[in-house]
């Protein structure tokens, strides 16, 4: 049994996509994935679970263990410890003057350097927030929002957008939207079996 493990979210949205992205990753698999959510007490017994986080944060050092532990599941690499593979999944879909928004910096280095020589970083929780960086911006740019799914987060992101006098301002897919995701999750699992 394969698992999936995402943050989850009070919006229906989000459990949809996870849904879906496990799906479309059991059918490159050609077996059974499963979504699964932090608020879950339990894992399938004995599962090789890939957590959706992109960064080091507490939910992956400490929630996500836990949680695998109490399973008896076996935990692999997050998706996160992926950088150079997203990393090109985002710039397949980059113009050329690019801001990578990433959900906050701690937690998050490893993509932010790896990044940084593509475009400017902004962060939806932090400095430089992107209200600041879109403010240097006199002409169009694309803003490619570093989450996983769709939901507040990305309505955030719109909303500060929407509110810029940067004009012309383009939202980039999230991860889940962008070709190649499903077959990069994928890749997870086959390179731990």
């Amino acid at each position: 049994m394969k698992v999936l493990l995402a943050h989850g979210s009070p919006d229906s949205t989000h459990a949809k996509e996870v849904r879906k992205v496990a799906a479309a990753v059991s059918k490159r698999l050609g077996e059974t994935v499963t979504a699964a959510f932090l608020s879950d007490n339990q894992l399938p017994c004995n599962a090789d679970v890939v957590p959706l986080f992109l960064g080091a944060g507490v939910h992956l050092t400490k929630d996500t263990p836990r949680l695998t532990n109490n399973s008896d599941c076996t935990l692999l690499p997050s998706l996160g410890s992926h950088t150079e593979q997203i990393v090109a999944l985002v710039r397949t879909s980059q113009a050329d003057k690019a801001i990578f928004l990433l959900y906050q910096s701690d937690g998050f280095e490893r993509l932010q350097a790896a990044l940084q020589p593509y475009g400017q970083i902004a962060f939806l929780h932090g400095e430089p927030s992107l209200s600041a960086v879109l403010q240097q911006h006199e002409s169009s740019v694309t803003v490619q929002p570093l989450l996983l799914f769709p939901g507040r987060s990305l309505a955030r992101v719109r909303a500060m957008v929407a509110n810029s006098s940067t004009p012309n301002t383009r939202i980039a897919p999230v991860l889940c939207e962008l070709d190649g995701f499903a077959e990069r999750v994928a890749n997870c699992f086959r390179e731990n079996s």
